[in-house]
């Protein structure tokens, strides 16, 4: 399968509303930065495309209703498991937030369209579809605006560096993230906590994913919101 926009037209105008997952990355207090958001053509065709629709059209009431962040992790999910971005998503939920927690995660990528095939089989189309507003408006959200939790991870940061020499945004971004060996807070000033760490998409260790809720739950704690 090739790389590209995916053929939902509901989906691609959906996405350009709202460039993110979850809650509005505004009001969320952790951001959880990723390449793109990446589906498989088939599931525009199956019926349970009607969850990956109301996820996208209110993440925050998808998952106080029904108990999961993500359609993903649905028991009518009609797909393979193994495939696709459900280890992504099996491995955030194993950090134990539930419903309550909703409002204050957003998933937010580096593209503002949604995607099928595999993210590395064409990194030049991947960087040829970035839009650079939405760049702009992504480092302004991590680096200027209420103070956030930001979790990235060592292949984000190598799209980062190369958006920074090729496109001459996120540059305040990249030098705090590029040569960075995770896990560690790479930045923590009066607007975020800058978390260099793993992509959910990798085999992770119940360590690593608790010393991350640990760092989490106290940000969000101090804060105020931890209800």
């Amino acid at each position: 399968m090739k790389y590209g926009i995916h053929p939902s037209q509901e989906l691609v105008r959906i996405f350009s509303e709202k460039p993110y997952q979850g809650a509005d990355p505004a009001e969320a207090k952790v951001l959880i930065i990723g390449n793109d958001a990446n589906y498989s053509p088939e599931i525009s065709r199956h019926p349970f495309f009607r969850h990956i629709i109301d996820y996208h059209k209110d993440g925050v009431a998808f998952w106080q209703k029904t108990g999961t962040h993500h359609p993903f992790l649905l028991g009518d999910y009609p797909f393979d498991r193994r495939k696709g971005g459900v280890r992504y998503h099996l491995n955030f939920s194993k950090l134990g937030f539930g419903r309550t927690d909703a409002k204050n995660f957003s998933f937010v990528e580096l593209l503002n369209v949604p995607t099928i095939g595999n993210t590395g089989s064409d990194k030049e189309l991947f960087f040829r579809l970035m839009n650079r507003g939405h760049l702009m408006w992504l480092e302004s959200m991590i680096l200027r605006e209420d103070r956030k939790f930001v979790l990235i991870n060592q292949t984000l940061a190598r799209s980062i560096h190369v958006i920074s020499k090729r496109f001459g945004v996120m540059r305040d971004l990249a030098h705090a993230v590029v040569g960075k060996s995770p896990p560690a807070v790479v930045l923590d000033t009066s607007h975020v906590v800058l978390y260099n760490g793993y992509s959910f998409s990798h085999s992770l260790s119940n360590e690593y994913l608790r010393d991350l809720v640990d760092l989490m739950r106290k940000f969000i704690r101090e804060e105020g919101d931890d209800d």
